[in-house]
């Protein structure tokens, strides 16, 4: 994706340089009409969220990491190094724990809940930097 210099994005700073990504992201989501009770996805953690939040982001950057695809990013300065982790949960005997509630806490505080796959597999959590995730079973951290 070529660089194309561009007026801010909204966020109030000089021009900046972005990438198609970022450029187009942004001229699509930034003039969608109000939609209070659509849902957005997540691309990469399956996740809905409400859409109007995508709509509220300041740059297209920041659309595209809501939506999940920030990763192809090629603006300058952009950090590309990414964690992204998916647990296999198995129990003593090592059988994959199927259906099986669970719950990710972040270095943050953040909890993610979420259930296990047909194969005991739990959702993608990316990190921008390494950090220590907790994984507990079931709901009640």
């Amino acid at each position: 994706m070529d660089q194309q210099k561009q007026k801010s994005t909204g966020s109030g700073t000089k021009d900046e340089e972005v990438c198609d990504l970022c450029r187009i992201t942004y001229s699509i989501y930034a003039n969608f009409p109000p939609m209070p009770h659509a849902q957005a996805l997540n691309v990469e953690t399956g996740e809905f969220f409400p859409f109007d939040r995508v709509r509220s982001l300041a740059t297209g950057y920041d659309m595209a990491e809501a939506l999940g695809y920030a990763r192809a990013c090629t603006c300058r300065g952009r950090s590309q190094k990414h964690f992204d982790e998916q647990f296999t949960l198995r129990d003593h005997n090592g059988r994959v724990l199927p259906d099986t509630f669970y719950t990710v806490r972040f270095p943050s505080g953040e909890l993610k809940h979420g259930v296990t796959d047909h194969a005991g597999r739990t959702a993608r959590y990316r990190t921008r930097e390494n950090q220590k995730l907790a994984l507990y079973l079931g709901h009640g951290v």
